[in-house]
């Protein structure tokens, strides 16, 4: 028997064995989503930890009215055919344009345990497959060909690639930056979230199914016991129509109930960029003693940046001996290093105290006396482990010497107290602020019971996100003005943080030929998602390291706004090194100060505030703080481009630009290549 959920903007078809026949944009009449079946399980029988249950093998009492829908289970069968005592309900209700839905999992067995939960699984129909994925990856991927995408995944095997071809993001993180997929092309789309307040460990799937079926789900871990039970509501299904802003604009409205909002310091807000410099390696080789930093200053003001990130500055050097935090003697010595931060800062420039917010080494003393009990396990009782090795003229070190790092439980309360430390440190040497590496990305979920949490511990990135909250509120008590960042970017982390320093640079290109035959660079990972969503969080570019591609990746720096990130050579010169991109930076930094007042704490709107008609332009909108409307515009690959961009009631008020751009008498724009032009706009009423 069918079941047919309807109302002025949503119509879904389901049958008596949870079977999603029909998902339908009542608006448009276009159908989203092929048969299939809802959901899945993974449970653990006897030895066989992955053993599948699949909605098609099991009978549900179903009640249903037009606008809502129950599956009521008592028992439930694996695909061998085996029964067992585990209670299911699944809930979908329409709500306005959404079909929202609920599930509670009880496991009355004796024996098994509930794994997996892999829902809502929706199998794309061909008029969505047409459309654009706008991933949540590194803050936002764009991916044009959703099916050969899809058909990259490949474990060699290690997985059941004949039956799953599976993309994984895991959210919350940085892979995943919201809990969302959303499909769109310039008319309409399809929008599928997981709104979840338990930020339990989640996985966002891609999966091609048997080499035929294209689906999408959410995956979380219930790891239930028998005798236990689980909820997970906020699951989400709605058309879009309109383009995939509409989607975000859906995502923001659910964050607003639970982000915060907070002041930043001067020190960030007024920031064009960084140099991020090493000043002793991880091997021992010193780029920068402490006395260098007066010319580490006045090769950055040259290209129009005033601060510096430093790494490498304690004994061990960058990547080593973590958390021994302490100011390397042969570097200068503490002393020497509170002289020339102070001597950075009477010149003009602001000092930045680089920190890891997770690792710890396992050749240090204080994973010995601490970190070996307070590090993350696995659900095998291991330690996790990541490990860095950086080399310079030889071979050897970077073959054999890699760096071996446990990472911290941030359920513990000694490691919060560690970081705190680095805080306190920064202000003894009076920084102007303290950072701390990967606290953005997805924690580890942690299997050991000793340290007081749940195990596994599937909600160990909010616990993480939880501590960055509590170490900005102890660095805004203790040193009011200090600047708080972090790296990685993750929606529940980021409204704790002045700043992000991105892993994504949000320039790189998927056809790196693009020059050569005169093809306009495609940027997939340009963040446009994240960023559109969560306008006020401060993002830095990144992987600007040589004098390379320079116009085009720092015209784009300019076009989406964003702190400009310095790493010569990964971080090993100063930006002198590269005179070309210090020359050019300068340019931009100074057409970034000449407009200060359209572009200094404006927010980004994507391309919702104008209309560009020639595609081969890219371009970004923004609302400056006094309300007026700013556009950007660029291109690289065409040695002119000419375009009309408009603003809907809205009276042209100023102009500027970088390089080959001007506005014309009728209104129109040319770039040459290279170029980039601002245009502002009064709103009228």
């Amino acid at each position: 028997m069918q079941h047919c959920l309807e109302n002025a903007f949503v119509k879904a078809v389901l049958d008596d064995k949870a079977q999603l026949i029909s998902f339908c944009n009542r608006q448009t009449g276009t159908e989203l989503a092929k048969p299939h079946d809802l959901w899945r399980m993974i449970i653990a029988e006897d030895e066989n930890l992955e053993v599948e249950i699949v909605a098609a093998d099991c009978t549900p009492v179903v009640s249903a009215s037009v606008d809502a829908i129950e599956y009521r289970y008592q028992a439930l069968r694996t695909s061998e055919g085996h029964d067992h005592a585990i209670d299911l309900v699944i809930a979908g209700k329409l709500v306005d344009d959404e079909l929202r839905w609920s599930c509670h999992i009880t496991n009355r067995s004796t024996a098994i345990e509930v794994r997996e939960w892999l829902f809502p699984v929706v199998n794309l129909s061909d008029a969505v497959e047409a459309m654009t994925l706008h991933s949540p990856n590194a803050g936002g991927e764009v991916i044009e060909r959703i099916r050969p995408w899809a058909q990259q995944a490949n474990t060699i095997y290690k997985g059941m690639d004949n039956l799953y071809q599976r993309h994984m993001l895991r959210y919350p993180g940085s892979q995943a930056t919201t809990s969302s997929w959303a499909f769109a092309n310039d008319q309409e789309g399809l929008y599928l979230a997981s709104y979840d307040r338990s930020f339990q460990d989640t996985l966002l799937c891609s999966e091609v199914e048997l080499r035929e079926k294209l689906n999408f789900l959410f995956v979380k871990f219930p790891f239930l016991k028998p005798g236990a039970e689980w909820t997970a509501d906020g699951y989400v299904m709605a058309p879009i129509n309109g383009t995939w802003h509409r989607a975000a604009d859906k995502y923001r409205a659910w964050a607003d109930s639970w982000s915060t909002h907070h002041s930043t310091p001067d020190s960030i807000a007024n920031c064009q960029g960084w140099q991020r410099i090493i000043a002793k390696s991880q091997y021992g080789e010193i780029f920068y003693p402490f006395d260098a930093m007066p010319q580490i200053y006045a090769d950055g003001a040259k290209a129009g940046i005033d601060t510096l990130f430093l790494f490498g500055w304690h004994k061990g050097g960058h990547d080593n001996d973590y958390p021994n935090y302490v100011v390397c003697d042969k570097l200068g010595g503490k002393d020497n290093f509170k002289k020339n931060i102070k001597l950075f800062q009477q010149a003009g420039g602001k000092v930045i105290l680089y920190s890891n917010g997770q690792l710890i080494d396992k050749n240090a003393d204080f994973y010995r006396e601490t970190g070996q009990r307070i590090s993350t396990k696995d659900l095998n009782g291991n330690e996790q482990q990541q490990f860095y090795g950086f080399s310079g003229r030889g071979m050897a070190q970077r073959l054999y010497g890699n760096r071996t790092f446990v990472l911290a439980c941030p359920y513990c309360q000694e490691w919060f107290e560690t970081l705190c430390k680095v805080a306190d440190l920064a202000h003894e040497l009076a920084c102007d602020g303290v950072f701390y590496d990967q606290l953005g990305a997805a924690n580890a979920i942690c299997c050991d019971p000793s340290h007081g949490h749940p195990v596994p511990f599937t909600q160990s990135t909010l616990a993480r996100a939880n501590m960055v909250g509590k170490l900005r509120q102890y660095i805004n008590d203790k040193y009011p003005g200090m600047s708080f960042g972090i790296e990685h970017v993750s929606d529940i982390a980021a409204h704790y943080s002045d700043y992000i320093h991105t892993v994504n640079g949000g320039a790189a290109v998927s056809n790196p030929n693009w020059a050569a035959i005169g093809q306009k660079p495609r940027v997939p990972r340009n963040m446009d998602w994240f960023r559109y969503i969560f306008p006020e969080v401060i993002i830095s570019n990144r992987e600007i390291r040589d004098d390379s591609d320079v116009e085009r990746r720092v015209n784009r720096l300019v076009l989406t706004n964003l702190i400009s990130d310095v790493e010569i050579y990964r971080c090993k010169k100063t930006i002198a090194e590269t005179p070309h991109y210090q020359s050019y930076l300068g340019l931009a930094n100074a057409f970034r100060v000449r407009n200060a007042r359209f572009l200094r704490g404006a927010t980004y709107r994507s391309t919702i505030l104008h209309h560009c008609d020639n595609d081969e332009l890219d371009s970004a909108g923004y609302i400056a703080r006094d309300g007026s409307i700013v556009i950007m515009a660029t291109q690289s690959h065409l040695d002119n481009a000419t375009a009309l961009i408009t603003v809907p009631n809205a009276k042209f008020i100023a102009n500027d630009a970088i390089g080959d751009a001007t506005r014309n008498a009728d209104g129109t724009v040319r770039i040459g290549r290279h170029g980039l032009i601002l245009l502002a706009f009064q709103p009228q009423p």
